[in-house]
Order: structure tokens, then sequence, then C-alpha cells
């Protein structure tokens, strides 16, 4: 399982996304700081890594034991509850339209689509 790597001089990725957000950096900007630094990313991840927290409060989704303990190390490591990193991937996941990448099941779903 991939750990967080410090970048920017922040423990990982979404700090960093989070703390330059903060001080006023557009996503472009974002983008570019972390292409100064030989650390590519897209304004896709940077709205996905930044926009976790505006998922809905209204929706409740029920997710078994086993994940939630496998979703616990990486938790832990970026210092946040396994919920919260469900949150986060989901939000990342569907920002960056990653959905289809992810799943990797476009043969079970191609008799599904409607045509």
């Amino acid at each position: 399982m991939a750990r967080a790597r410090p970048v920017l001089g922040y423990p990982s990725r979404s700090a960093a996304c989070r703390a330059l957000h903060d001080l006023g950096l557009s996503h472009a900007a974002i983008v570019l700081r972390f292409a100064d630094a030989g650390e590519p990313i897209t304004k896709a991840q940077v709205s996905g890594l930044l926009n976790y927290t505006q998922v809905s409060a209204s929706a409740q989704l029920k997710v078994g034991r086993a994940v939630v303990e496998r979703l616990g190390p990486a938790a832990r490591a970026r210092g946040i509850t396994p919920a919260q990193l469900a949150e986060r991937l989901l939000a990342t996941v569907t920002q960056a339209d990653l959905i289809d990448a992810v799943m990797d099941d476009q043969d079970e779903i191609s008799n599904h689509k409607e045509v």
C-alpha cells in the first residue's frame, strides 16, 4: 500500500493542496507549484483533494467492517478516521471522473447500459 509522501514541505499531497488553497492559491497555481517541485498533479486531482469536505452530509453509506479495517492503516497515516478517508476517496474518484478506471468492470456493465 502506498504511504503518504512529503511534498512541498507538507506530509502529503492532500495536506499540500489544502494548505496552498488556504493561502489563496487557485487550482492552476497549485498545479504549477507541484510541477515546479517535480511532482506533477492535474487540476482535477487538486479539485478532488480539496472537495472531499463537500460530500453531502445527507447521504449515508453503509460500509462493512472489513472495508473499514482495510482503510485503517491509510487513514492513520493521514491522521484521519477510516470514514473520513472513505469520503475523500469517493470525492476524489468522482471529481476526477475515475470511476470506470478504478472499477475496471466495463465487460460486466456493457450489457446493462442503455443503447
